[in-house]
Formats: structure tokens, C-alpha cells, sequence
């Protein structure tokens, strides 16, 4: 039996446990049955006795505070009696069972990182997730949302909303729940205007003038990167294969989804033609993979790389990812349709492509003028 021992648990207690050579647990004083459990290992959780044979885990003491656990007790402890009868029953279906099992496999055979998207999803969810799924509600599903939303943005917190009210959407559709307790959960409001980061002039000077000095692995990606718009992770997918070099020099993009997206063919300019033939011929590591890891892989990431050549050219807030930006935004400046941008980025909807509509060349004003030379060459005397 762990050691116990009673106070009024907070932060503070929680910080300052120390681990033993056995678990031992601190419940709390105010409220029966919340108690923190520390482990030998040193990882601490918050847990609630619904009664002498039921225990439920809260979460980890890393990531919820005293008072989050302590109000995600008192809703626990209400409704004890049917967390009890669900325990009991055979065959019950978690919030997170069904996103790792059942759906886990539907949406796997459309989209290819349906599995991974769907883990994901059930650990965004936290303590919601050991839920079962015809118990939860609306107000719980609300209250997920304001607390997910002191770690993360309020985009971030929407598009798990809407994937979680998708798969609630497929439990219905399977009679696992009578009605989506998330269809009237409203998203979070935007905190305002996405700021599009571009390179200034100066600064796409000086960033190919250090590249061209380096001349290594990463002067060919952020070069195509730069000239052909691709996402991080085309980029690190790409193969010899998908290049075309000659006269009309292009390089081939497959949908990451099996059905939504067409594959799309992007041309390439003379810098990215010479640019990747340079690589070709000077690489190190010969296999499919235009840039591979350094164990012949494939990259998963270029943190440290990039951190150390934005310090070296001292450009500030500009991302790897901010490549693709100043690729659509250039295009727009030199007068290339929206909707021609939005098939070489790839873009499902030209939503998505019109924040790069305020890097067209010219004015409100300037468009409003052409008029004048439609209208009758005598103008009218308005005195």
C-alpha cells in the first residue's frame, strides 16, 4: 500500500515533491478524493478516488495545474455513479479508443497521415480522451477548448475542434452516439490578420550571397525552395524522379492525399535548373532522395541548420517555412494570376491564396484610372 499523507494540495506541493523508492500519493484536504501521485521515476499525475475500487487519472502534473485538476475532480466526482456503471460494462468505447481503433482505420484508407492526424488528435484531447464517448458532452467539450487554449493558438485550438467534430460526426453515422455533442461548439475568434513575413530585397541579397558561400546541402534546398514554392515536407520527399530537367525544365509534386488534391507540376526557372544539377553532381550520399538526412533517410528536420545561417546573415523572424511565402508573394509582384499561384502551391481553395493578393503591383487608385480611357473622350463640364 503507497504511504499517504493529507495537506491542501497546490502548484507549490506539486513542485517540491520529491520522488522515493515507492509511489506514494498526497491527497487533498478540501476536496475527498483528489490526490497527487508521485512515482519513483519522478513523473507526477493527478488522480480522483471515485470510491473505494475506482481511481481515474486526472492528467500529468507537467501539464495541468493544481486548480485545473482539482476542477476536472469536482466534475468527475458528480458523476461517479455513471463513470462506475461504465467501467463495469464490457465492450465500452473510449473517446480515445475510438480514435485510435475504428476510426483510426477509416480514415487511414483516405488520407495517408489519417493515423498519424487521429493519434495526434487523442493527445491534443488530454484527460477528455479516457471519456467514454456517449457520455460526453457539450459544456465538456467547451471546457477543453478554453483550457487547450492557454497552450496553443486560437487557429490550432479550430482545427482540432474541427477534426474532433468530424470524428464525433463518424461515431454518430456508426450509432456509437446518438447526436455530435460538438456541432454547436463554436470556434475560437482569430486574434486578427495573418502578417505574411517576405524578405525584403536586401535581405534576399545577402541571404544568396552567404549560400552561394557555403555551398552546401543547404544552399540547394532553401534555393529551391525559394524558386519553387514547395512545403517543408515536399521538400524532404523529393525525388530525383519528380525532376524533369531539359527544355521545359519541371519538377512533379504527388499528392499527399489519395483523393482530394491532383498532383501538380511546377517549372522550374534557370536558378533552380542549375542549382539542382550542381547538387546532383557534387552530393555525397547517391540515392532517391534529392536531400537526404545525413544517414541516407529522409530529413525531419533543419532547425539547428537553419537557426545558424539566419544568425549568420542576420535576417530576424523569418522562418524555413516563410520560403513559400516569399515565393507567392514574388509571383504576385510580377503580374502572375492568383489563380495560376494558387495551382503551383497547390492550394485546395483560392482562399487560401488570396493573402497574397496585397503584393499585386499597383494601386486601388491606379486600377480605377484605367477606366478613362473606356469612357467618352469628351468629358462632361460639371460647373
Amino acid at each position: 500500500m503507497p504511504k499517504l499523507s493529507k495537506i491542501v494540495i497546490s502548484d507549490l506541493t506539486a513542485r517540491s515533491a520529491k520522488p522515493k523508492t515507492r509511489r506514494y500519493e498526497i491527497r487533498d484536504a478540501e476536496l475527498r478524493g483528489f490526490m497527487l501521485r508521485i512515482n519513483p521515476t519522478g513523473a507526477k499525475s493527478w488522480y480522483v478516488q471515485l470510491d473505494r475500487n475506482h481511481k481515474r487519472k486526472i492528467g500529468d502534473a507537467s501539464v495541468f495545474t493544481a486548480s485545473m485538476a482539482r476542477y476536472r475532480a469536482r466534475d468527475l466526482l458528480q458523476r461517479a455513479p455513471q463513470l462506475k456503471t461504465a467501467d463495469n460494462e464490457r465492450g465500452e468505447v473510449t473517446l480515445g479508443s475510438f480514435l485510435e481503433g475504428p476510426y483510426s482505420h477509416w480514415i487511414e484508407r483516405r488520407n495517408r497521415y489519417g493515423r498519424r492526424d487521429a493519434r495526434r488528435l487523442k493527445n491534443a484531447l488530454g484527460p477528455l480522451a479516457d471519456e467514454r464517448i456517449d457520455y460526453i458532452g457539450s459544456s465538456q467539450i467547451e471546457r477543453w477548448k478554453i483550457l487547450r487554449s492557454k497552450s496553443v493558438c486560437n487557429s490550432t485550438v479550430n482545427r482540432e475542434l474541427t477534426s474532433l467534430k468530424a470524428a464525433l460526426n463518424r461515431a454518430r453515422q456508426w450509432k456509437l452516439i446518438p447526436d455530435n455533442p460538438a456541432r454547436r461548439v463554436r470556434f475560437r475568434q482569430a486574434a486578427g490578420p495573418i502578417h505574411t513575413r517576405i524578405l525584403t530585397d536586401l535581405e534576399r541579397e545577402k541571404l544568396l550571397e552567404t549560400l552561394h558561400e557555403r555551398d552546401d546541402h543547404l544552399t540547394a534546398l532553401v534555393s529551391t525552395a525559394l524558386n519553387t514554392g514547395l512545403s517543408r515536407g515536399e521538400l524532404f520527399r523529393l525525388r530525383w524522379k519528380d525532376i524533369h530537367f531539359g527544355t521545359n525544365a519541371s519538377l512533379e509534386i504527388n499528392s499527399a492525399r489519395k483523393h482530394h488534391n491532383k498532383n501538380r507540376r511546377i517549372p522550374l526557372n534557370s536558378f533552380a535548373v542549375e542549382t539542382l544539377r550542381n547538387w546532383k553532381t557534387v552530393r555525397r550520399r547517391r540515392g532517391t532522395l534529392v536531400f537526404p538526412s545525413p544517414s541516407g533517410g529522409q530529413l525531419k528536420s533543419i532547425k539547428t541548420a537553419w537557426a545558424s545561417l539566419m544568425k549568420e546573415t542576420g535576417i530576424r523572424n523569418f522562418r524555413f517555412c516563410d520560403c513559400r511565402h516569399d515565393f507567392a508573394a514574388r509571383l504576385v509582384r510580377a503580374g502572375v494570376a492568383i489563380t495560376q499561384v494558387q495551382q503551383f502551391l497547390g492550394h485546395s481553395s483560392l482562399t487560401l491564396t488570396e493573402r497574397y493578393a496585397e503584393f499585386a503591383p499597383g494601386s486601388a487608385r491606379d486600377a480605377v484610372e484605367k477606366l478613362v480611357s473606356t469612357n467618352s473622350p469628351e468629358r462632361p463640364n460639371l460647373r
